[in-house]
């Protein structure tokens, strides 16, 4: 297996931290960033590109392809990293820093993000629900797929300069349902990137346009079984799903494939460029070859939001990657120590964990009735026993490839639940941290909505009764 849990506990996720000898926290605002060179976005300053959940960030409101303009009153464009880092963590004491943001919703917003600190050397629950992904794979995976997109865009223009929106209507025709259908999913996703729609006066006219034929080149001389489909991440559902579309490494595509679809959209400026004439400035369309039938509505509505996750902050490509990063795990708000992953080495305050009354410092001596006497090695031996003894319960119809590029990812069958759970409770499998997955009955089948957790203090063993939150999210970027 290509995850192991030694690589893994060396990748801890702290995305802006800050260590030294004299100070012992890792300090997070819970956001990534790059210097853009995107003529289109940002270009010089610096634009975020990842924002994790639960973060100081996320809960502050601060979003993907955000514009950081100012740290602290201190203007970001074209400066180097070594004068950005130190904007960020020249007072490491400081409680807060403040960031002024711009995007398509406003020229100028001031966030104050409190630093988010935790001891050094740690390890969170949910980096270790995805180090032990294959405890329910049903939750915590990462997966990767693509678009045949085509996006232009043109160089000459700031999309920050736009606010508002309209879609191109021809006059005296009536407006064919799915027309209607596509103006909605439009004006959806575009209002939420911060654009408002202006019937009267718009910056950007919207124009979308499509195509869905039989293929000429399709003979009923191909196996009617053959019917081959590709994993892409539905929106609605939040889940990945298996649609009958050719994979576009598929050479022969254009011949056996039963129907064409074509769709897009483009963006049109009438104000600043030439206002006696609309000027495009950005296009993304698609062209899939489908297998079986698929219908027009469904596909629009299906790939609209995917399509538009390309603006504002894109290039002119003529593929797209995705990564759909999922997750969902019991949060109590505990940090291991990395070294022997039973010290408690941080508690979040105010968290589950706290409340109850565990502190940093505290042993874990078990958690639901699991003694933690493990070290990394034998929980990393024990991990990959498990994985290979409980292939057999796996369910061949759910395979897919994970994005580390491990091909025998399956979600547990759903007849063998009473099997799996002996599984999880042997003692050689050393599954001490499959209470982060303990609200799913296949890892115990007489759950309750409370952790028992038994812990050293220093003096004597306490048990403490912990609720856990369950916590989930779902992340798509583009990569």
């Amino acid at each position: 297996m290509r995850k192991t849990l030694s690589v893994c506990l060396l990748l801890l996720l702290v995305v802006i931290n800050i260590k030294s000898q004299d100070y012992d926290k890792n300090c997070f605002f819970g956001f990534s960033f790059e210097v853009s060179q995107n003529p289109n976005w940002g270009y010089g300053e610096l634009v975020i590109t990842d924002v994790s959940p639960n973060s100081p960030a996320e809960k502050t409101g601060i979003k993907v392809n955000d514009i950081i303009m100012e740290i602290n009153g201190n203007a970001t464009y074209l400066r180097d990293n070594q004068t950005i880092a130190r904007w960020l963590f020249e007072d490491m004491y400081a409680p807060t820093v403040k960031f002024t943001i711009r995007n398509m919703n406003t020229y100028f917003k001031e966030y104050t993000l409190n630093r988010e600190c935790i001891a050094t050397n740690s390890v969170s629950e949910r980096e270790l629900s995805r180090i032990f992904a294959f405890y329910s794979l049903e939750d915590t995976n990462e997966r990767l797929f693509s678009l045949p997109l085509r996006v232009e865009t043109n160089k000459d223009v700031d999309f920050t300069d736009y606010h508002t929106f309209d879609f191109y209507t021809p006059s005296g025709v009536d407006t064919p349902p799915i027309d209607v259908q596509i103006t909605a999913l439009l004006e959806k996703e575009l209002i939420a990137k911060g654009l408002t729609r202006d019937t009267s006066d718009p910056d950007i006219v919207v124009q979308a346009y499509y195509s869905y034929v039989p293929n000429p080149r399709f003979s009923a001389l191909v196996n009617p079984n053959y019917a081959p489909g590709t994993w892409r991440y539905d929106s609605e559902r939040e889940q990945m799903t298996s649609l009958s579309i050719f994979d576009e490494k598929e050479k022969n595509k254009e011949n056996v494939a039963q129907f064409i679809v074509e769709y897009g959209f483009s963006l049109y400026d009438r104000k600043y460029i030439d206002k006696k004439k609309l000027t495009q400035i950005w296009d993304c369309s698609i062209t899939d070859y489908l297998s079986a039938q698929y219908t027009l509505e469904n596909y629009v509505k299906f790939h609209t939001p995917l399509m538009l996750k390309q603006f504002p902050y894109s290039e002119s490509k003529t593929k797209a990657d995705y990564k759909a990063e999922f997750n969902r795990y019991n949060y109590t708000g505990i940090y291991f120590d990395a070294n022997d992953l039973t010290t408690v080495k941080d508690v979040e305050i105010g968290s589950p964990a706290y409340q109850a009354g565990i502190r940093p410092g505290y042993v874990i001596r078990k958690i639901n009735n699991k003694k933690f006497d493990h070290t990394k090695e034998s929980l990393s031996e024990g991990y990959k026993r498990f994985i290979s003894e409980t292939m057999p319960y796996r369910d061949e119809a759910t395979r897919f490839t994970n994005a580390e590029g491990y091909s025998d990812c399956m979600f547990w069958n759903i007849g063998y639940y009473a099997d799996i759970v002996k599984e999880f409770n042997k003692t050689q499998n050393v599954t001490h941290f499959a209470y982060l997955y303990d609200f799913r009955k296949y890892v115990n089948s007489k759950y309750e909505d409370k952790i028992t957790i038994e812990a050293w203090d220093g003096m004597q063993i306490r048990i403490f009764q912990v609720k856990p939150e369950i916590r989930k999210s779902v992340v798509i970027k583009v990569q």
